[in-house]
């Protein structure tokens, strides 16, 4: 007796629907683009590396900024374009200063994604970190004088580098749309002008929205 030539139509048909339901290698290995809008507090220390003795002084912040995060697979990149804003102090014999510090970032980072599903992502990640300081907003004291007089000054006029070149590394993670971001920056260069040399120390915690 013949065989019913439908018979072999039902596996065939349920390997073909198999195949068609199974996610596309070529689809699943494209890169993934998220905009990151981020926020976030900053406390910065600047160490002077005198002769004789070590001066720290740590200032608090904020910044605020945004840039794309490709991931691909297990990887990923990124560049951040950021504002940044610090509290500032300085006195010499003669004159106090108190009063703010603008910069901008230019992050690029790079890492791993060790753990990932739907709705959670771990990165860890290193970055170099061009740092630029552009303004100086401060109220200038003179010992013996009650008032003060604000003045607008560039970052040597008060012995801090215009730019820095900076290592950062962090880790971070994804909660649904929400991104959590824990950072430490250290320069690579002086963080002044002056003779000696000033290190610069930073940690960071900011919180982004992903589009």
């Amino acid at each position: 007796m013949k065989r019913a030539p439908h018979r072999w139509l039902l596996p065939f048909g349920m390997l073909l629907l198999t195949v068609l339901a199974e996610p596309s290698p070529v689809s699943a290995q494209q890169p993934k683009l998220d905009i990151k809008l981020f926020a976030g507090a900053s406390s910065t220390t600047y160490v002077s590396l005198l002769e004789s003795r070590r001066e720290r002084d740590t200032f608090v912040g904020w910044q605020i900024g945004f840039g794309p995060r490709v991931r691909k697979r297990r990887w990923f990149v990124e560049a951040l374009f950021s504002f940044n804003r610090w509290a500032f102090r300085a006195t010499d014999d003669v004159f106090s200063f108190r009063g703010r510090v603008n910069s901008f970032e230019l992050p690029i980072n790079a890492g791993f994604i060790p753990y990932k599903n739907a709705f959670f992502k771990l990165f860890l990640y290193a970055g170099y970190v061009n740092h630029f300081n552009t303004r100086i907003i401060a109220n200038v004291g003179i010992e013996g004088v009650e008032e003060s007089q604000e003045v607008r000054l560039r970052p040597k006029d008060a012995n801090i580098a215009v730019y820095q070149a900076i290592a950062r590394f962090g880790l971070n993670f994804d909660l649904a749309m929400f991104n959590f971001d824990f950072n430490y920056s250290i320069s690579l260069n002086s963080a002044g002008t002056d003779s000696y040399r000033t290190s610069y120390h930073q940690l960071q915690i900011n919180v982004a929205y992903l589009f």
